[in-house]
């Protein structure tokens, strides 16, 4: 290139002029650079969102912009057990003190203290774990004539315990997952304080996903699963988020919702099993569960 030929260009460069220019191309310039740094993370987190399936809030752009902006700064920890604690203090609600419903072993209970906790997934809404997923051939596939879809083990028996345990439970839509049936309170139980902020909803399964579920436990009960690692609170447990967000039509979720950390084997499908037992008479304040 000649002198006379770069002499030419450089006039023809508009630099800026003002303060307000640069101000301008500064602002410019950060921004490119800005997308070009969060553009593909955002890409990456609304695909985590989508992995998770239906789950409260619609699984779409729509639903992962609301977690993310609204629902987000309402999260709170999951792990500490200090309310428990006060709870059982206070002698509040009928959770049978210090003891519970759980009739677990010590040795059940730490079965999974080894592994550590999964990685739970980074919204608030749906909550799911991204790791610990149960293997294939824990999953017995099945293919009932009356419902012609497939049937895991866990949901097999979670069916079958409800139907064994009709007087005490009935089964119906989730009000929180919206997408699968949940245990709720038989009609003709007397309603507690915290059955009624539940609207009657004890347990359900995150079937078709990553199969934990999600569980009201007496604090008794809420402070051993914690401690042994097989489960922690959902994000809105305890606060008035629910409340807040929905303009007053949805309840508050009390600290005593927990999410119960996915089985793997058939072991722990049988401990899934006794804390969904142990769910049950706390919610219902019967023993007779078959």
């Amino acid at each position: 290139m000649s002198l006379e030929t770069l002499t030419n260009a450089l006039q023809h460069i508009r630099l800026p002029r003002s303060q307000q220019d640069r101000l301008n191309l500064a602002v410019g310039t950060a921004a490119v650079l800005g997308s070009a740094i969060l553009l593909p993370a955002a890409y990456r987190d609304y695909r985590l969102f989508k992995s998770y399936g239906p789950g409260g809030v619609p699984n779409n752009l729509l639903g992962w912009m609301t977690v993310r902006t609204l629902f987000q700064p309402f999260g709170r920890e999951m792990l500490s057990t200090e309310v428990y604690l006060r709870r059982i203090d206070a002698a509040e609600g009928h959770g049978r003190g210090d003891d519970g419903y759980l009739t677990l072993s010590t040795e059940q209970l730490e079965s999974r203290k080894n592994d550590g906790r999964p990685e739970v997934g980074p919204h608030v809404v749906p909550q799911r774990q991204l790791t610990q997923i149960p293997d294939e051939d824990v999953m017995e596939v099945r293919f009932p004539v009356s419902r012609g879809v497939f049937m895991q083990k866990l949901d097999s028996r979670f069916t079958s315990f409800g139907l064994r345990n009709h007087h005490l439970v009935k089964f119906q839509p989730s009000n929180l997952e919206r997408h699968s049936d949940a245990l709720f309170l038989a009609d003709h139980l007397p309603i507690t304080d915290l059955a009624t902020t539940m609207q009657g909803e004890i347990a359900h399964i995150h079937s078709g996903s990553d199969y934990s579920l999600h569980v009201v436990l007496a604090p008794a009960d809420c402070k051993k699963v914690i401690d042994a690692g097989w489960g922690q609170r959902h994000a809105f447990s305890g606060t008035s988020a629910m409340t807040f967000l929905s303009l007053g039509t949805l309840s508050d979720i009390p600290s005593e919702y927990l999410l119960i950390y996915a089985p793997r084997n058939d072991a722990e499908i049988e401990i899934v099993m006794e804390i969904i037992s142990a769910a049950v008479k706390f919610m219902t304040g019967r023993e007779d569960v078959r």
